[in-house]
């Protein structure tokens, strides 16, 4: 039967069996969606999970499933899925198959200035500021110098003793996708409540998360590292290091979370230029 879903290297069975036989000691859940996804989940040490998502996005060539942290076990996911049929989900993974990312990636930031621009009205001095905000261009030259290295990046939920969740276990739920770009389409209400609402009429789907994320990944190495409700984290392979680069990650983070990157120079500065991007929405 023809399908746009992943059809991962290993079956559900056999992934659950290779992680029982490499973390024999650790607590194991899968669960399945209305729309027929399977998501296996392993319990792991709040401590450990960088590492162990580490070791298992590395061997998603090998099983074809990608692993993600969250606080919500797979029977969980599963049930905040109940909404979404096969149907459904078939249609929204054509849709993402059919786009270009890179446009719809530019669209949503387009959007973004557009709506700002309108709520700063007849201000010149506040249109003249998001232009700065918006345009590579004429944010560059406002970072600091080129970095010779990435900056050390320090995850905010997952693990680190900045965490705000505490120090309990997270689990490290896979499932089938050709990348972590593709988990928020395969699981379209996990981030948020599958369509959060940005500015004014405009809304962000699990389409425009997938774009975005798509883009990261290939111009810079980002991957989903973490997923739950309105906190979103990603491990950055190829940080942008030189002004030119980082403005434009910038801009493409500012439109996409403005509630976490307010200021496009400090985080061109600093979090853009780092080895993990957090955002969060309010």
């Amino acid at each position: 039967m023809d399908t746009f879903l992943h059809q991962p290297c290993l079956s559900a069975d056999e992934l659950f069996r290779v992680l029982r036989a490499h973390l024999p000691s650790a607590p194991l859940k899968r669960a399945t969606t209305a729309a027929g996804v399977e998501v296996i989940g392993v319990s792991v040490a709040w401590n450990r999970v960088r590492e162990v998502w580490d070791e298992w996005s590395g061997k998603h060539g090998e099983t074809g499933w990608w692993p993600y942290v969250t606080l919500m076990s797979p029977d969980n996911v599963a049930s905040l899925h109940d909404d979404v049929d096969h149907a459904a989900l078939e249609k929204l993974m054509a849709e993402v198959a059919c786009q270009d990312h890179d446009a719809r990636a530019a669209s949503v930031v387009v959007s973004s200035f557009r709506w700002s621009m309108g709520c700063a009205g007849e201000d010149e001095e506040d249109q003249e500021g998001w232009r700065d905000d918006y345009d590579p261009d004429r944010l560059a030259p406002q970072l600091s110098p080129a970095l010779t290295k990435p900056l050390p990046g320090v995850s905010r939920w997952a693990s680190g003793d900045r965490d705000i969740w505490g120090r309990g276990p997270r689990w490290l739920n896979f499932v089938p996708a050709r990348g972590g770009y593709e988990v928020p389409v395969v699981l379209p209400n996990l981030i948020g409540t599958g369509n959060w609402f940005g500015y004014g009429d405009r809304i962000l789907t699990p389409a425009d998360d997938a774009a975005l994320l798509r883009r990261w990944q290939e111009q810079w190495g980002a991957e989903l590292f973490l997923a739950y409700g309105a906190y979103l984290e990603l491990v950055v392979d190829r940080p942008p290091l030189d002004p030119r680069a980082a403005a434009q990650a910038a801009t493409e983070l500012l439109g996409y979370c403005d509630d976490t990157v307010q200021d496009p120079r400090t985080a061109g500065d600093g979090m853009v230029r780092s080895t993990v991007w957090s955002l969060w929405w309010d």
